[in-house]
Formats: structure tokens, C-alpha cells, sequence
């Protein structure tokens, strides 16, 4: 009778092994590094156009990836679109249409921890989560990214901080680990990178989501060997003293593309290209000195020039090599990323769409309508149709024959514009119940 028992464990075990050995195994979870630059425009670097910068770092990853020729910021400022882009939600949601100044009331608020992030629904996930850079969403500690699901923190909270010295537009000293404000020494561009590359090295062999939100090309031009001119017991300037600024801004875009190119090496090097989704795209438009192309308008507006982005994705073995005219936008990412790894996001009550299809069969995106806020402007986009608002006039676009916003249609295409203004209305009626803590 012992040895009769004795033999149906052992069989029962074998029989275990078998059908556990049958059973399939979930893929493992990519590992995720999303790069932001800071007002670039869409002719900001050299697959986008732009000839009198180098950007080879950001050519590799365009080559060899997906470029998206219609990918728009959900602001044309910096807070709304970080807003938007961590959580999936038009930034009206969560109160920040406007930028959070270091100056004055906005600077007492910021992005409520109520809010599920990006970063905490994956870490959740097990993802192991940093941000390496710019956060701009909040400079109270309560605001921190440390209580929004990233696990790690090496950066600024504010706009802008001189590129050496590394003090705010307002004189007060920005530099932070997690909660701590620490003396490191550095080129922002350098710093930045430098964390970037140590977190992967760190979490190699566990899945992570490393968001680089660089602070490149913002002003203050400042190239690694020019000087710091900020500090808290000086005057200074918001662009800074550099007098040759066509040289400093190219020069700073070209070490943010060096930058990309030592993250890039660390992936190949540690042998996770295959496992690791990257990303890159920027906060907005450029500055008028910055080289937003043929589009109209730049930085705050919500003409082209003012929101529509360089958008680079690649993934090694996963994505083809080509490019998309299909309309996206920054809180297109969250969904995305969650629905790689496999997060269930019904209960999140997302604004943007999942990606993935596009991305991994081209897989055309859903009709939807799109909508743009700030100050006085006001933009709704449905497939090739513009809509723009402002408190002096009412317009209509055909994109797909007007790119550069020229030709006004408002007249012509009457049943359109109608069409389009009661879509507006609304979604903003909609937004209306959410408080605006910025405008």
C-alpha cells in the first residue's frame, strides 16, 4: 500500500510537469524608455528636416523605427502637455491647461496624487520606474514624482534651471534626488544622461519605464563650456548673456542627441534592444528662434507650429521601419504602454488610444475628433479638417491641402465648420466640471 502511494505522487508530479510544461508562458514585459525634448519644433532635427543640425543618434532610431509625420503635444506650453502625456486625460482633467510658473499663485499647486500616472499604473505592473530630468508638474514635495509612481528622481521641478549652476528662472537652486535638493555638478544635458544610463544598468535584468524628459533646446542657451550666470544673489536675463544663440541652440540639441546615442549603446551593450520600447517626442513647438519648418505659428499658439512635434518609435525585431500619417497625440502613450504590458486600463477612464496596433501590424487608429485649449485659443481637429478659434476670429482648415494654414474654408465649407464648432462646444461643456488650477 506505501509503495502503491508512493508511485501515484511520483505520477501525479510527472503529470504536473508535463502539462506545466505544456502550459504557455505570458511574454515578458518590454521594458519602456519614453524621451521628451523641450520645446523642439518639428523641423528640430535632421530626419525631420532640418540640415544645419546633426542629429545621428535620433536618424539611427528614425531609420530603423516608426516616424509619426502627425503626432501632436496635447499643449503648446510645457505643464499641460506633462499633464496629459502621465495620465492618459486631457490636462482640462486634471486642472492644468496652463503652465505652473515659478512665480506667483500657480506655483502653489500641481498634479494631484489622486491621479493614476503612467509610471504608477506600471509600477503596479512590476515595472521599476525613473525620471530622469524636467518634471514641471508640481514644486510643492507633495507634488514630487516620488508620490506619482516613480520609484527614482534625478532632476528639476520647475520650467528651466541654468544649464550649469542649475538655479530657476527665479534664483532659487533646483537640483533634486527623490524629496532631497542635492549640489551636483554638470551640464543638465550630461546629468541627465548620466542618470538615465545608470538606471538601466541598474535594472537590467527587471522590467523598467525610464522617462527622459530632457531640458533641451529650452532657453537659457547654454552650450557645456559656456558659462553659469544664475545664482540667487544676481540679476539676470531669461535667455541668458551667450551672444552667438544659433550655435548654442544647435549645440544643444546635438548633446541631447549624444545623450540618446550613450542610452542607446547601454541598451545594445546590455543586449535588451529587442526587449525595449523607445520612444521619442517633444513637449511642443519651438520658440520662434527654433525651427518649427514650413508650419505656422510656434510655442503657445495652436497653429501647427505651436503643437505639431517630432514623434520617433522604435523597437528592435518589433516595429518596421517606416512612417505614419495617422493623428496622434501625447496621451496616446499611456494607454499604449499599459496595454503592452499587458494593464488593464477600463477602470482608468483614459482620453488617449492605444498605439500598439499602429505601431506593431500599422494598423489604422480609430475616426476621432481632437481638441486643443490655452488662453484665448481654441482648436478642434477631425481627420484632415482644422478647426481654430480665438476671441478675434473663427477659421477652417484642410490640412491635407493647407498645411501651413493659409487658406481660410470657414466660408466655403460652412456645413464643416458648423460640424466642427458643436463637436467644440461639446467637449468643452465637458470640461467644464473639472477646476482649472492654471490657466
Amino acid at each position: 500500500m506505501r509503495y502503491r502511494n508512493t508511485f501515484l505522487l511520483l505520477l501525479s508530479v510527472c503529470w504536473g510537469l508535463v502539462f506545466s510544461s505544456c502550459t504557455p508562458k505570458a511574454p515578458p514585459l518590454p521594458n519602456i524608455i519614453l524621451i521628451m525634448a523641450d520645446d523642439l519644433g518639428y523641423e528640430g532635427i535632421a530626419c525631420f528636416g532640418n540640415d544645419s543640425i546633426q542629429t545621428p543618434n535620433l536618424d539611427q532610431l528614425a531609420a530603423g523605427g516608426l516616424i509619426l509625420t502627425d503626432f501632436h503635444s496635447n499643449g503648446s506650453v510645457c505643464t499641460p502637455t506633462r499633464a496629459a502625456l502621465l495620465t492618459g486625460k486631457y490636462q482640462q482633467r486634471v486642472g492644468l491647461e496652463g503652465v505652473i510658473y515659478v512665480r506667483g499663485e500657480t506655483r502653489q499647486y500641481g498634479l494631484d496624487t489622486s491621479v493614476v500616472t503612467m509610471a504608477e499604473a506600471l509600477q503596479r505592473a512590476g515595472y521599476r520606474t525613473g525620471i530622469m530630468g524636467k518634471w514641471h508638474l508640481g514644486y510643492e514635495p507633495e507634488y514630487n514624482p516620488v508620490n506619482h509612481g516613480f520609484e527614482e528622481f534625478y532632476g528639476y521641478v520647475s520650467g528651466n534651471i541654468d544649464f550649469h549652476s542649475h538655479y530657476d528662472n527665479a534664483g532659487i537652486y533646483d537640483w533634486y534626488h527623490n524629496l532631497d535638493s542635492i549640489y551636483e555638478e554638470g551640464y543638465v544635458t550630461d546629468l541627465i544622461t548620466d542618470h538615465a544610463v545608470d538606471f538601466v544598468k541598474t535594472h537590467k535584468h527587471e522590467p523598467f519605464f525610464l522617462y527622459v524628459p530632457h531640458e533641451a533646446p529650452h532657453v537659457p542657451f547654454q552650450g557645456r563650456n559656456d558659462p553659469a550666470y544664475r545664482f540667487s544673489d544676481n540679476e539676470f536675463t531669461y535667455y541668458g548673456p551667450v551672444e552667438d544663440r544659433t550655435r548654442a541652440y544647435r549645440e544643444m540639441v546635438e548633446v541631447m542627441d549624444e545623450g540618446i546615442g550613450r542610452l542607446m549603446k547601454t541598451i545594445q551593450e546590455l543586449n535588451l534592444e529587442k526587449e525595449t520600447l523607445i520612444v521619442f517626442i517633444s513637449d511642443n513647438g519651438a520658440e520662434r528662434f527654433g525651427h518649427n519648418g514650413e508650419l505656422n505659428g510656434s510655442k503657445g499658439s495652436l497653429l501647427e507650429g505651436g503643437h505639431r512635434v517630432p514623434a520617433i518609435a522604435y523597437w528592435n525585431g518589433k516595429i518596421q521601419a517606416g512612417r505614419s500619417d495617422q493623428t496622434v497625440m501625447s496621451f496616446d502613450w499611456m494607454p499604449t504602454f499599459l496595454a503592452l504590458a499587458g494593464v488593464d486600463t477600463k477602470n482608468l477612464d483614459l482620453d488617449g488610444i492605444d498605439l500598439s496596433g499602429l505601431m506593431l501590424q500599422n494598423q489604422s487608429l480609430p475616426p476621432r475628433s481632437l481638441a486643443w485649449r490655452y488662453r484665448n485659443q481654441k482648436a478642434l481637429r477631425k481627420g484632415p479638417w482644422k478647426l481654430l478659434m480665438s476671441d478675434q476670429d473663427t477659421s477652417l482648415y484642410n490640412l491635407s491641402e493647407d498645411l501651413v494654414e493659409h487658406q481660410d474654408l470657414s466660408v466655403e465649407q460652412s456645413e464643416m465648420l458648423q460640424q466642427l464648432m458643436e463637436e467644440y462646444e461639446a467637449w468643452e461643456q465637458e470640461m467644464k466640471s473639472y477646476q482649472q488650477k492654471t490657466n
